[in-house]
């Protein structure tokens, strides 16, 4: 797929991956619509990409709530039109145990990343059919491809992303739009291992094998799956061959990751 010219609705563009894709993409000639909910951090990605001669718009919404969702939907296609690309990257959500997890941060956890791709896709799928081209990628995560313990209500999230996203690839089979599920290690540059000191403690020792990459590498890799209008990408290349092993050998994976994943504090 040609990205020059192409335009671009990014969710969860205000830092991250999100960022670093809109970054990229609009170096290579793409128009892109940053969304995310933190108003002065999109304008701040907006201004840096049109610094640089790129075009960005900025749209601070909460794509969780579908009247949000639908107001956007609204100004981009009134103001420029239907999308060509849609990148889910807005993801959020602590490790946890299921006991350990407030009601609260349960719903949350479903909201963003499955709810926001849900609806945001809902929204410009119609004018998407009806040129019938386009390309959806979702950011998802290893932890929909193989499960570890303590992060219950981050996996079964992950799971409901990577399962909407073989969902839509199934609906649109015949029509020439493409779905993507696209796989980042762990992100050494993420606010998320900041913020949350005791995630990196839970991931299991097999998957602190895969070496960790940047945002941007991340970022091309994505370029990449949308030029190659790939089904599946996984960044780095080891993370494939893990998937790999959990797909040949499922019951030593499974005991890889378990074994050396996160316990419960006990007697």
């Amino acid at each position: 797929m040609k990205i020059a010219g192409s335009l671009c609705v990014i969710s969860g563009a205000s830092s991250g991956i999100g960022k670093a894709t809109a970054l990229e993409l609009a170096a290579r000639g793409a128009r892109v619509v940053l969304v995310a909910r933190r108003a002065q951090l999109l304008a701040e990605v907006a201004a840096q990409i049109q610094a640089q001669g790129g075009q960005a718009w900025a749209f601070a919404a909460d794509l969780s709530r579908p009247q949000e969702a639908a107001r956007l939907g609204e100004w981009v296609l009134g103001q420029v039109g239907p999308p060509d690309v849609l990148v889910h990257s807005a993801g959020a959500g602590e490790w946890r145990f299921l006991d350990e997890t407030p009601l609260e941060d349960l719903q949350r956890l479903m909201d963003t990343p499955y709810f926001s791709a849900a609806y945001l896709t809902r929204v410009f799928l119609p004018a998407m059919l009806e040129r019938n081209r386009g390309f959806i990628l979702a950011v998802c995560s290893p932890a929909s491809r193989l499960v570890w313990p303590g992060a219950t209500g981050y996996v079964a999230a992950r799971w409901a992303l990577n399962g909407l996203t073989e969902a839509l690839r199934a609906d649109l089979y015949h029509s020439k739009l493409r779905v993507c599920a696209f796989f980042p290690g762990k992100i050494s540059d993420s606010e998320y291992f900041l913020r949350h000191s005791d995630t990196e403690g839970r991931i299991p020792r097999i998957g602190r094998l895969i070496p960790p990459i940047t945002a941007r590498q991340a970022a091309l890799g994505i370029v990449r799956a949308i030029e190659l209008e790939a089904r599946t990408m996984f960044v780095p290349w080891q993370l494939y061959a893990f998937d790999r092993l959990a797909r040949w050998f499922p019951r030593i994976a499974e005991h890889l990751a378990w074994s050396s994943g996160a316990r419960r504090a006990g007697p």
